[in-house]
């Protein structure tokens, strides 16, 4: 902390210094922001949003919600896709049209279209 007067120069009342820290941490919490996957160490953006019925032994993969509910985790493609349940346990992916096939961290050049396989003779 620091004095600071009223123009800067003599002394006044107490003021403290904003911390740029601070600021950023505020700055990245607005509205538009994108929703990540919850998964630990998964930066990819979120596709689909799991809930559960711990009783029922059900687990539920929908459609990414409009707004973050507390009860839900956000699951990126990938995840959504080769999510486990415990054994005994129902997984119902209600999705209107769940991904097929999930890529998964591509490296470059690595695709590869059907056309391009079997020109190649692959």
């Amino acid at each position: 902390m620091r004095l600071v007067g009223g123009d800067g120069s003599a002394p006044g009342r107490l003021k403290r210094r904003t911390s740029s820290r601070i600021v950023r941490a505020v700055a990245g919490k607005g509205n538009n922001d994108v929703r990540r996957c919850s998964r630990n160490g998964c930066r990819w953006p979120a596709s689909a949003s799991l809930t559960y019925a711990y009783a029922q032994k059900v687990v539920w993969i929908e459609d990414l919600t409009p707004q973050p509910h507390p009860a839900a985790y956000d699951l990126c493609a990938a995840h959504a896709e080769r999510l486990a349940v415990p054994l005994g346990w129902l997984k119902e992916d209600l999705r209107v049209v769940p991904p097929t096939v999930t890529p998964i961290r591509p490296e470059v050049g690595s695709w590869e279209t059907a056309a391009d396989a079997s020109a190649s003779g692959a």
